[in-house]
């Protein structure tokens, strides 16, 4: 007779149902914003359903048993745009209740009232790592304010966000407004996927926590195209050229030991675009790593 293992539970088990959880997880299923491909509304429920099968153990041998993971759900679409990222927004600043939040999109829209409401929690300045094939940073995208290619043109619109807290990583694709918008506001740091190769994950990791260290919080959004798509073929808009899944683990593990990061969005996993599942196994290799990490 088999025996399942005890980890064969949502997040290997780690899901607690205690509302003072030290990680919150809230998944936000939409991919109405997209500029090419949908599918990214299918990732939190793929994302869940591969925990089952990953045991709460870190790369490094590390136990995870001392994390407890309390699971929000979803935030269920809606067809009025507007009132479903005040729904995101509202939902989300429950889950910023915990020490640290994690927001499985989703397209890269998603992370628009995500902002939103760390802005409004924090209630003070914060630093943004965004990794991302690109830097979305359009005023307006295919005629809308809210596509995802315009997350952080949004971001630095909040009260509480400047340009010099805003670091880019592994971008290589531009719209011709975005070279516009940079060059009026030199503040923001760009690293391309082009120079995290040349100079190195630690040296970009080092300068993303040079000018973030100083900030009381950190919000960190991984668009998963960040990755070549080799190692993340189940996305919208895929870039070639991107970083390895090597290359993100390593840089992550060292902006996480030096920057106070409060919360997480991985966004733009696409499991009907995928093949053999490798972007939402990627996504979970990122997460249960993360899982070791957080303070």
């Amino acid at each position: 007779m088999s025996v399942t293992p005890e980890h064969r539970r949502d997040w290997s088990g780690l899901a607690k149902n205690t509302p003072n959880a030290p990680v919150a997880v809230l998944g936000i299923p939409f991919d109405s914003a997209v500029s090419f491909r949908q599918g990214a509304s299918h990732a939190p429920a793929r994302i869940r359903q591969y925990s089952h099968f990953v045991t709460p153990i870190t790369e490094e041998g590390n136990s995870l048993d001392h994390v407890s993971v309390y699971d929000y759900g979803n935030v269920e679409r809606d067809l009025d745009w507007e009132r479903y990222f005040s729904s995101v927004e509202n939902a989300a600043k429950t889950a910023l209740k915990h020490p640290f939040a994690l927001f499985l999109g989703g397209d890269h829209s998603v992370t628009i009232p995500l902002h939103r409401a760390f802005n409004d929690t924090l209630g003070k300045s914060f630093g943004i790592l965004h990794l991302d094939a690109h830097t979305d940073l359009c005023d307006t995208y295919m005629g809308s304010r809210w596509s995802h290619a315009c997350t952080e043109r949004r971001a630095l619109e909040l009260s509480h966000m400047k340009p010099e807290h805003l670091v880019f990583i592994g971008i290589r694709s531009w719209e011709a407004s975005e070279i516009d918008f940079l060059r009026a506001n030199p503040g923001i740091t760009v690293h391309s996927a082009r120079s995290t190769h040349v100079n190195g994950g630690e040296a970009v990791a080092a300068d993303a926590v040079a000018k973030l260290r100083h900030l009381d919080a950190v919000y960190l959004t991984l668009d998963i195209d960040v990755l070549d798509p080799a190692y993340a073929p189940g996305t919208g808009t895929p870039e070639s050229g991107g970083l390895t899944s090597r290359q993100l683990i390593e840089l992550l593990r060292l902006v996480f030991a030096e920057l106070p990061i409060k919360a997480m969005d991985i966004v733009e996993v696409a499991p009907p675009l995928d093949h053999s599942d490798i972007t939402s196994v990627a996504a979970l290799k990122i997460i249960y790593e993360v899982f070791g990490w957080v303070k």
